[in-house]
């Protein structure tokens, strides 16, 4: 997809103003994560409105690659006009859980969920896409991938929202690569999630 002003257009339910909020946090926080060489990955609510029929959310969700030696670089990038805690960051790197950091200005929250050590979710953040949004070049996470989370969070939760947008992805991505999701719905378990989510 090319740079369409895809958030006004394909985000017709959220109010104008949190959305044009959103993209100015968005494209401000990976703009630091890529100077400072911290690699990142949209991922969650967003992703889910670029690839597919968009709901409404106020989530900014990314997936940072962050280690203990990148920690006091991480807090310098935004404790200036953002609220961050040392702590949340150092217990999330340590757990390979989440943090978030809080917009003063926009009052709008980005959580940062840091990427886990597994063989997929090395794997998930390697097949990362760096698309264009309104001018910016920026790093999302790939439409299988993505299918794959919310096949997680509904295995977890039983969500019908999760399921909702399952079915909403693999029925509005051309090309989705059914071999890949396959492969990797059996390998974590996921296969009959999937298969329903197809039926």
């Amino acid at each position: 997809m090319n740079s369409v002003r895809w958030w006004q257009r394909r985000n017709r339910l959220s109010i104008e103003g949190t959305v044009l909020g959103q993209l100015i946090v968005l494209k401000d926080v990976a703009n630091r994560l890529e100077k400072a060489g911290i690699p990142y990955m949209i991922t969650g609510s967003l992703a889910m409105n670029y690839y597919a029929q968009p709901r409404m959310t106020r989530d900014v969700d990314l997936v940072v690659d962050l280690d203990n030696a990148g920690a006091e670089l991480f807090v310098e990038l935004f404790s200036e006009d953002y609220y961050i805690s040392r702590e949340a960051v150092a217990a999330a790197i340590a757990n390979r859980s989440m943090f978030n950091v809080i917009h003063l200005g926009e009052t709008l929250k980005v959580d940062m969920i840091v990427r886990k050590d597994t063989p997929y979710r090395c794997l998930e953040f390697k097949r990362r896409k760096l698309v264009n949004l309104e001018g910016s070049n920026l790093y999302i996470v790939s439409a299988e991938d993505l299918v794959l989370s919310k096949l997680e969070w509904l295995k977890d939760s039983r969500s019908e929202v999760q399921q909702r947008d399952v079915r909403n992805l693999l029925d509005s991505v051309p090309g989705i690569d059914e071999t890949y999701l396959g492969e990797w719905a059996e390998k974590l378990g996921l296969d009959e999630l999937l298969d329903e989510a197809r039926s």
